[in-house]
């Protein structure tokens, strides 16, 4: 008998007949399991009683130890293959589903999805069913009430897609895992946790949300996390009480986001409990609590001022406020400028030698800078009021070029601590520098501009400003815009605004007044949006003939004038024009050598100093 006919007898034989329905289901599952790395899944089929799901898939993790471990963190699968269905014009495939099935995939707690093989192409498609009926949902809040609904096939089960579905299921199973840690249903006698799960299905009770934000708080604030703060906050009910410590991060975050009412009432919360604070955090909880009142218009700005110099007075208030009572000493003292740059620089020496935080010394580097830069313009225009209006070039003279070579040092020492800022990571106080450097050139720019055209008695207002000084000031514009932008993203207010207040300042004195015009609606409008009464106040002054440039104009004059009057009592001609030699007879400068910049404490990559100051 050859093979042929053998062959031919077995295919005679009445034996049972392939279904090719059952043969695509066969070589589907057999193509999709072979998708799923063994190392990562393990897959189960359902042979038993399917009621709807095909397979069962779980998680393997590689352990500490070594090896892989199962978890026992599960994904249902529904498998549907196809030999027919076509693809519509947007490139998916619409298959029916029965409602009974979407809702008996979603009644457990794992993930479910329906996976859908397309034969003609061989290519699988996904749809997670959770997604699906909420769509359906959406849609139509009656929807179970149908018997059936189209699913449209569109994602390709691809690796990344696999992937995916690996960290969907093991973030849920690990949010279940954490869940059943508060769940004691025999425990009828005890009280229930509140939960809360976070966006990576993290689990947190109350009592855990206040423990986290009482010993991380700081941290989240140092790294301008305000938003987590909040969220966390909002999701701390019910609570019958909370740490001062929670309060106090919580009222901090709600006031940098603008919402000063609710601040008021955490801080106030914090301040009840102030006793269990040292004085740095009772004067952080004044010092945002008067802060707020301020923006509110609830305390006028002479108050304000009064009350801020009382608690930064406070000897033992920290760093912070000792480098603020520093400033303000230096600023209020006019008498005696050298002498008070000397208390100034050996005040900040000491606070700065006494810190070990590199993102303190910065703060403090800062406050140093903006002193400095008012104390040079103004002594560049003290030193002028000599020769002004009475030479043929002043920007000739000795004390412009001395003056040049004091800007010069200024400079470098701004940018050295730039870049100190930069290897701590430190963005707020890189921007914060960044405004300095620009506020230093506009007014810089209005004293060149101005101490050029003294005529007499008066500046020549009619005189323009300069081609090359107009492109300067366009470009701190845009320098501007881009402050604001980073202000506004870390919702930075205020200073978003006092950026927006120097750009206004910039283009008044650039003679564009419609486009200042608009600056000042947009300031407005941002103001008006958070009811910041008090700093609208505040800022009115400017905009209404309080710019930099405007008061520069309306003292100098004040001060020529008078020196001029009084000239004649001494034998002085106020207007004779001066020969070189006179024009360079002295120069005044306040301060004569700058106080040395310590930039030898570093960022360790792993203290918690460089880590917070890494997402500021």
């Amino acid at each position: 008998m050859n093979f042929i006919m053998m062959y031919s007898s077995f295919e005679d034989a009445d034996l049972p007949k392939v279904n090719p329905k059952e043969s695509l289901e066969t070589f589907s599952a057999n193509i999709f399991m072979s998708l799923f790395p063994v190392e990562k899944f393990e897959i189960r089929a359902e042979k038993d009683r399917d009621k709807g799901i095909d397979f069962h898939i779980e998680l393997k993790k590689e352990l500490a130890s070594g090896g892989l471990g199962y978890t026992n963190y599960r994904s249902a699968i529904q498998l549907k293959a196809t030999n027919t269905i076509q693809q519509s014009e947007d490139g998916s495939f619409g298959m029916q589903i029965s409602t009974s099935n979407i809702l008996y995939l979603r009644n457990n707690a794992m993930p479910a999805y329906y996976i859908f093989y397309h034969h003609p192409t061989r290519a699988f498609y996904y749809e997670n069913v959770k997604n699906f009926a909420l769509q359906l949902q959406s849609k139509n809040p009656q929807w179970h009430k149908q018997q059936t609904h189209k699913v449209y096939f569109s994602k390709k089960l691809d690796q990344q897609a696999i992937q995916h579905i690996y960290d969907e299921t093991y973030a849920h199973g690990n949010a279940l895992k954490h869940i059943n840690r508060f769940i004691a249903p025999l425990e009828t006698g005890k009280n229930s946790h509140r939960l809360v799960i976070d966006a990576d299905f993290e689990v947190y009770s109350v009592e855990q949300n206040i423990e986290f934000i009482d010993q991380f708080g700081a941290d989240l604030v140092n790294k301008n996390r305000f938003n987590t703060v909040i969220e966390i906050e909002k999701r701390s009910w019910p609570r019958e009480n909370a740490t001062p410590r929670f309060y106090l991060f919580c009222g901090i975050a709600y006031f940098q986001r603008g919402n000063l009412y609710r601040a008021l009432e955490l801080l106030n919360d914090a301040k009840k409990l102030s006793a269990e604070f040292d004085r740095q955090g009772q004067a952080i909880i004044e010092h945002t609590i008067l802060s707020a009142r301020y923006l509110l218009d609830m305390i006028a700005k002479d108050e304000f001022d009064l009350q801020m110099e009382q608690i930064n007075s406070l000897m033992d208030a920290g760093s912070y406020f000792q480098i603020e009572r520093a400033y303000e000493t230096l600023s209020f003292n006019r008498s005696h400028p050298a002498a008070a740059i000397e208390q100034y620089y050996s005040t900040m020496k000491r606070i700065i030698d006494n810190e070990k935080s590199g993102i303190i010394r910065i703060v403090a580097y800062n406050k140093i800078m903006e002193a400095e830069s008012s104390i040079l313009l103004h002594d560049l225009a003290t030193n002028f009021t000599f020769f002004v209006g009475r030479v043929e070039n002043p920007f000739k003279s000795r004390a412009f070029l001395e003056w040049q070579q004091l800007e010069k040092i200024f400079l470098e020492r701004l940018n050295g601590i730039v870049a100190y800022a930069n290897k701590f990571g430190y963005s707020m106080g890189v921007a914060y520098l960044t405004l300095v450097s620009i506020k230093w050139n506009y007014e810089k720019a209005i004293h060149i501009h101005y101490l050029g055209c003294w005529q007499r008695r008066n500046f020549d207002l009619l005189e323009p400003v300069n081609a090359m000084m107009l492109q300067m000031m366009e470009k701190l514009c845009i320098s501007l815009d881009q402050l604001t932008e980073l202000y506004k993203a870390d919702e930075y207010i205020e200073n978003m605004i006092s950026s927006m207040v120097l750009k206004f300042q910039i283009q008044h004195f650039s003679a564009d007044y419609e486009t200042a015009r608009q600056t000042k609606d947009k300031i407005y409008q941002a103001i008006d949006s958070l009811g910041f009464h008090g700093l609208k106040k505040e800022y009115e002054s400017i905009f209404n003939g309080g710019t930099a440039h405007e008061s520069f104009v309306e003292k100098f004059t004040r001060l020529m004038n008078g020196l001029q009057d009084s000239a004649p009592e001494k034998g002085i001609d106020p207007y004779r024009f001066l020969s070189e030699k006179e024009m360079n007879y002295r120069t005044s400068w306040t301060i004569k050598d700058f106080i040395g910049l310590d930039f030898s404490i570093l960022p360790d990559n792993n203290s918690r100093e460089i880590q917070n100051a890494s997402e500021v």
